[in-house]
């Protein structure tokens, strides 16, 4: 009776627990979250999962193709990925010891490209420009609504319909988006522009530098066939300098760039003094400027006037206090003689 009783009050508890541990493994299943502090356990084997052998819990291919006709930040960054594969999951985490969905797509950017990504899933999807799913192309980001509350993880895409991300349950792998968990949760897709910038701008900057060359070759056939109209008994400059030769004594010439710079600084003078006297507002602000000068001159006069006067006035007084110093010893001699 007692044993029966035990286990009728088990029950429920037993019950409990199964359905705490069914909850885990559904939200352990993929996605980054935004709350759950969990840790994965490490994929099977990091050289298996870059060089393509097995698979990924979605059974997509977990090889990362870095192609030589891709643009060079392309393969920066496919390159960055590769090295995070087989990386445990931790919430918060941004390391090689544990790294979470947006700590993922951050870390591959900054130390590819030196690009600093905000820090969460949702807040990079607003960061991006939001590109259509059909426009997807290596770099780009993926966006996933796991939750009730917007997006809440995020992978790059790597070619092929393919992601790499950091999932609660597999750590970082790569998943194909036409799986149904993916196809179901998508929510938008993300490219950022300064990456976009860097590799699509290297066309029309190569374009420039063509125009550029071309211009300059165009220029100097110019020259070429200036030189070519040139008579051949036309005496050269340099010939010229060469078989006469001027010579200036150092203090002549010092003399020379003396009158130079006066005669230049002269007619800066005479130029400024023009613009002055033709522009009104000018000429009002040189007044003005005269006016305050002449101002401010007086001012200097009167100050030293009046420093003159105190200590005049400064004198006369030393000069009393003797005079009165003397009447004082005078009188007291007088009446005590």
């Amino acid at each position: 009776m007692t044993t029966n009783r035990f286990l009728f009050l088990a029950m429920p508890v037993r019950l409990t627990l199964c359905l705490f541990v069914s909850a885990l493994m559904v939200s352990g299943l993929s996605g980054c979250g935004s709350s759950r502090h969990v840790s994965a356990k490490r994929v099977s084997s990091v050289g298996a999962a870059v060089s393509g052998k097995g698979s990924g819990a979605s059974g997509a291919s977990q090889r990362i193709d870095v192609s030589g006709s891709l643009p060079a930040e392309t393969r920066r960054l496919l390159e960055e990925a590769r090295r995070w594969m087989g990386t445990s999951y931790r919430y918060g985490g941004s390391t090689r010891s544990g790294v979470d969905c947006s700590g993922l797509t951050s870390q591959i950017f900054v130390n590819a490209l030196q690009i600093k990504l905000p820090r969460s899933s949702a807040q990079q999807s607003e960061y991006c420009r939001r590109i259509d799913r059909s426009e997807l192309m290596e770099g780009d980001l993926v966006f996933f609504r796991t939750g009730s509350k917007g997006v809440s993880h995020v992978g790059m895409y790597v070619g092929d319909g393919r992601i790499i991300h950091s999932s609660t349950s597999r750590g970082v792998i790569v998943s194909s988006l036409d799986e149904s968990y993916y196809r179901r949760t998508y929510h938008s897709s993300g490219r950022v522009e300064r990456y976009y910038a860097m590799i699509s701008g290297k066309t029309g900057k190569n374009k420039d530098k063509t125009g550029k060359n071309k211009g300059k070759t165009d220029k100097n056939k110019g020259k070429t066939d200036k030189r070519k109209d040139k008579p051949a008994n036309a005496p050269d400059l340099k010939q010229r300098m060469e078989e006469s030769p001027v010579s200036v004594p150092a203090e002549d010439l010092d003399r020379l760039l003396a009158g130079v710079s006066r005669k230049v600084s002269e007619k800066v003078s005479e130029k400024v003094s023009e613009k002055v006297a033709a522009d009104p507002k000018a000429s009002k602000a040189v007044s003005v400027a005269a006016d305050l000068t002449a101002v401010a001159s007086a001012a200097a006069d009167k100050e030293k006037a009046a420093d003159r006067v105190r200590k005049a006035l400064e004198k006369k007084r030393r000069d009393l206090e003797d005079i009165i110093d003397q009447k004082v010893d005078s009188v007291i001699s007088d009446y005590f003689d």
